[in-house]
Parts: C-alpha cells; sequence; structure tokens
C-alpha cells in the first residue's frame, strides 16, 4: 500500500473517533442538562400547569367548545377562533400557541425570586384575554410564591385568544378555579377593544362579555376616555405598592401614544434609559410612580430569551414523557447509526 494512501486512512479513523468522541459529549450535554431543566418545586408548578390545561382541554371537549387538534395540537385547552363577535383584533396562531407553553410559568417565578419577591409580598397583574395561557401560567406562578395579586383583566381578545363566544375569559376563569387550579378571582374587568370600552364590538360581542363579567360577579371599569381608564387603573395600583407590575398583552390603557420600545416587550426598571419614549398609559405611569413593569409582548423574542421554542413542542413535555430509560437507547442508536453510517463504510473499504 501506499504510503500516502496508509496515511490518509490512518487520518479517516482518528477524524471518524474525534467524531464520535465529539457526539458522545453533546449527547451527556444534552441528557443531562435537559433532565435538570426544571428542579425542586419548578417542576411541582410546571405540572400544575399542564394538569390545568389537560383539565381545561377535557372540559372543553365535554362542553361542545373543543379547540382543533391542528390549532392546539399539544392540547393546552386555551385556544380559541380564528374570528367570532368578542374579537377585537388580529394575532397569531403561532404566537397564542407559544404563550400556552407552562415554561412561561417557570420563567415568572424565578423572575420573582430573582428580583426577591416573597410570599406575602404584593404584585399587580393587568392583562388581556389575547394570550390566556400566559395569563393563567402568570398567575398560577404568583399563587405558587404566595404573593398578594391585584389583577384587572380586559375581556376583548385578539385572533385565537379566549374569544370563543361561548367560552371568553371569565368561563375559562370559572373552569380552572372549579378544578382547583386557580384560586384568584379578576379585581375588575374591563371590556377590552377600542378606548377599552368596546367601541368597536359589536352589540352582540358586548352583550356576551358583559354578561360572562356579571355572571362571575366581577366589576366592569368604566371610563369616558383612554386617559381616564389609565388614571382609574392606576389609582387601584398604587393603592397596593405593588412590588413588581406584570403586563400580558396590550390592551388600550396600557400602551396608548406614541409607538415605543415598550411594544418589544421585556422587564423594564423606573427612571432606566428610554423610559421618556414609553407610550403614555399603564406602564409609563407605573415606571413614573417607581413600580418595575414586566411586560409580555413580542413573544417570539421573549421566548427565545426565555429560553421557551417558539410555536414547538414544549420542551419540558417532551422531557416528561422520556425517562432515563429512553435518553440512553436514543443516544445508543444515535452512536450505532454513526459508526454504520456508509460515509465510514467507504473511509474501511
Amino acid at each position: 500500500m501506499h504510503p500516502y494512501v496508509e496515511k490518509q486512512r490512518r487520518f479517516g479513523r482518528h477524524t471518524r473517533l474525534k467524531l464520535v468522541v465529539f457526539a458522545v459529549l453533546l449527547g451527556c450535554i444534552w441528557a443531562y442538562g435537559s433532565i435538570d431543566l426544571l428542579k425542586n418545586d419548578e417542576k411541582i408548578l410546571w405540572e400544575k400547569v399542564r394538569s390545568a390545561q389537560e383539565y381545561l382541554r377535557a372540559w372543553r371537549e365535554e362542553t361542545g367548545v373543543g379547540s382543533a387538534p391542528s390549532e392546539d395540537p399539544h392540547g393546552t385547552g386555551f385556544i380559541g377562533l380564528e374570528w367570532s363577535a368578542v374579537t377585537t383584533t388580529l394575532g397569531p396562531l403561532e404566537a397564542k400557541r407559544t404563550a400556552a407553553d407552562p415554561l412561561w410559568a417557570v420563567h415568572v417565578l424565578r423572575f420573582f425570586r430573582n428580583l426577591g419577591i416573597a410570599e406575602g409580598d404584593p404584585v399587580a397583574v393587568i392583562s388581556s384575554s389575547s394570550f390566556p395561557g400566559l395569563v393563567f401560567s402568570v398567575l398560577a406562578a404568583a399563587e405558587h410564591a404566595g404573593l398578594k395579586i391585584l389583577w384587572i383583566h380586559s375581556l376583548g381578545a385578539s385572533t385565537w385568544g379566549a374569544n370563543h363566544p361561548q367560552l371568553p375569559w371569565p368561563g375559562m376563569a370559572s373552569a380552572l378555579r372549579n378544578g382547583g387550579y386557580l384560586a384568584k378571582k379578576a379585581d375588575r374587568y374591563t371590556l377590552g377593544g377600542r378606548g377599552e370600552m368596546g367601541l368597536d364590538l359589536s352589540p352582540e360581542g358586548k352583550m356576551i362579555l358583559e354578561n360572562a363579567a356579571q355572571e362571575e360577579g366581577i366589576p366592569l371599569l368604566s371610563a369616558r376616555s383612554v386617559k381616564e381608564m389609565t388614571e382609574v387603573k392606576m389609582a387601584l395600583i398604587r393603592s397596593e405598592k405593588p412590588r413588581l407590575l406584570v403586563s400580558i398583552g396590550g390592551s388600550a390603557s396600557t400602551l396608548s401614544g406614541s409607538e415605543s420600545e415598550v411594544l418589544q416587550g421585556g422587564f423594564f426598571l423606573p427612571g432606566s434609559a428610554g423610559n421618556e419614549k414609553t407610550a403614555e398609559g399603564v406602564i409609563r405611569a407605573a415606571l413614573g410612580s417607581g413600580i418595575p413593569v414586566l411586560h409580555f409582548l413580542g413573544l417570539r423574542r421573549l421566548a427565545g430569551e426565555a429560553g421557551i421554542p417558539y410555536d414547538g413542542v414544549p420542551v419540558a413535555m417532551f422531557l416528561q414523557n422520556r425517562g432515563k430509560a429512553a435518553s440512553v437507547s436514543g443516544l445508543a442508536f444515535f452512536f450505532l447509526y454513526l459508526f454504520l453510517h456508509p460515509r465510514w463504510k467507504k473511509g474501511r473499504s
């Protein structure tokens, strides 16, 4: 055999060995890193949220208001309709599915703890029905941490949110409370939509939401303008002196006036750079009152920062369905595939 050919064959064997070792390293990092994704009570919280989703999905099927499997492939129960009488704006289905990932509850719980927010501390939540899955995750995390919650919720929803005429948000919340998954009731509702007073809703849509709020026994806030609605909300928020304001979605009084970086969502501290550009509304008023704001909007970017897949299989849901034996088997098959791959056979010929 020519020395050059023998040298090339030895080089090929060494390269294959390095590739296999590298694959083993990556496999171990993936297997053990993923298994440790949820720790201690985080796993308990995740399981509670996932159990609530399964309960809500089954309840919806029994009552005849279930979602199509193609629209809610993971069976979260939090996906609505493409359009209805209580729909206010357009919203992507992918974002609504992403918002229903149970990992948001863990993300928010970690956020509370990183800020030093502990049991008994007050937090305020302003939310819209556009992201029902995320609303529930935030509330579940706050209840898990034992926080004192002030919650003001807007009933109008964008497409694929809590916009089913037979199951607007109050119906979802009642079902979750009856199932033992939610203790908190909203302190106040608003109609949502244009002006946050349902000005763009049909008479039928307004009646559906008003009746739903009345059946749940939650007062509806009313105001003559968005500015007045902002003031009414802020009066309630300031009275509780919250450690944090969590904002979910973008109701009229949450973000009003000129556009700003807040429209992208994120965490904002009072006095931080750029606050002077913040849109006029509850978020700006809260920051001006010294209240930090965690704002959920622009979920594609926020999900990436949180390590939550955008419109993909929820990571922890995948882990829940595989044990260590399945992981080891999967890795073994992967390594076997590497050794038997035709590319390597050519090197041995």
